[in-house]
């Protein structure tokens, strides 16, 4: 191959690896609105593929298969609320346990009012969760709920496996998820739309969460 060819060659196989790239990232986006808007069992590779205007048998190519497109999209969608990395960095630092749950929060509170697909799809399945959720969870979940667990310890002061520990990890989940699950049309029977604007629920969620902390440490 002379050095001519070798250059079209070379520009070539750039085009295709481009292509292949980007046909598998919108093949991503594609899967993850349907699947945030009919679940994992109601969709199938055949609307993927059509959605994002790709050959049929695209999903397997790329992926292998639906529920290995499907993993990386979980893993997409826990990478765009809460990055293991990010955890580990907040709780290696010589911070007080205060300051590092409020930068937790600050970030999933974000990430959850922007009502992404990731958000979308993960709301789903808190309320009716795949098979394929459940078990991406029982690896994913772990490292970054004993991080979390332990910072919730330390600020109430009971171990990191006690009761108190579980119960506070759920009321400040409860917290932090229940307003941006909940329909729109159903809380403005409750509450005035002005009292779900983000920036003012984040504030008063924040600040709730912290003076539930507090009070659990001095009724100790």
């Amino acid at each position: 191959m002379n050095a001519s060819s070798q250059q079209i060659h070379q520009v070539a196989s750039r085009e295709i690896r481009s292509d292949g790239l980007i046909t598998r990232k919108l093949l991503l986006q594609c899967a993850g609105e349907i699947f945030a808007e009919c679940g994992y069992s109601d969709t199938t590779s055949k609307e993927i593929c059509e959605r994002a205007n790709a050959t049929v048998g695209s999903v397997n190519y790329y992926f292998g298969s639906k529920a290995g497109l499907y993993r990386e999209i979980l893993t997409e969608v826990t990478q765009r609320i809460l990055r293991l990395e990010m955890l580990e960095a907040i709780a290696a630092s010589p911070r007080p346990a205060k300051e590092k749950l409020e930068e937790i929060l600050d970030t999933v509170l974000a990430a959850q009012a922007s009502q992404d697909w990731q958000i979308r799809l993960f709301f789903r399945e808190l309320t009716s969760p795949s098979v394929e959720f459940v078990d991406y969870l029982n690896q994913d979940a772990s490292p970054k709920v004993t991080i979390i667990k332990q910072i919730l310890s330390e600020i109430v002061g009971s171990p990191a496996d006690s009761v108190i520990v579980d119960q506070c990890l759920l009321s400040m989940f409860s917290l932090c998820s229940f307003p941006y699950m909940a329909d729109a049309k159903a809380l403005a029977n409750c509450v005035a739309p002005a009292s779900c604007e983000a920036a003012t629920l984040h504030r008063h969620i924040k600040c709730f969460i912290l003076a539930g902390l507090e009070a659990h440490t001095v009724a100790r």
